[in-house]
């Protein structure tokens, strides 16, 4: 056994470790490593999605310009979850607890948005009833 503080592999048998998973690891060893490969793959796609994204910004798509945007951005957020975060290598319980933190998200957003959508009406019959007034900015009054 080496004296390096992170060990990939191990020479000597744990009681009850005899077979492990692909990807587990004893404590205090590393889970998995990235190969630099992976890596420079993972870091094109991610600037080939951000150019998308400039591009995407750069058309007037009109309210799809943000569900264009929402989408790249959800694409690179998993990317950055599964590769540089490991999800893809650790153990599929941390998997599902993103997953259900991401639709604990999206199902909150989604009762923001449903409330809006019902009082959306109240707000323009009442901006409709007491416009705002604005009075001009005198030109000698903000020396």
């Amino acid at each position: 056994m080496t004296d390096v503080p992170y060990e990939t592999e191990h020479d000597h048998n744990v009681q009850g470790h005899d077979v492990h998973e692909p990807h587990e690891g004893l404590p205090g060893t590393i889970g998995h490593v990235s190969s630099w490969k992976s890596l420079v793959k993972v870091l094109g796609a991610l600037l080939v999605l951000t150019v998308i994204t400039v591009a995407v910004a750069q058309v007037d798509l009109g309210r799809m310009n943000i569900v264009g945007a929402l989408g790249i951005a959800c694409v690179k957020a998993s990317i950055v979850a599964l590769w540089f975060m490991h999800l893809r290598y650790d153990k599929r319980f941390n998997f599902w607890i993103l997953i259900s933190s991401l639709a604990f998200v999206a199902w909150m957003v989604g009762y923001i948005l449903m409330d809006t959508a019902i009082y959306q009406q109240n707000i323009t019959d009442y901006r409709k009833e007491k416009p705002l007034e604005v009075k001009p900015i005198e030109s000698g009054s903000h020396q």
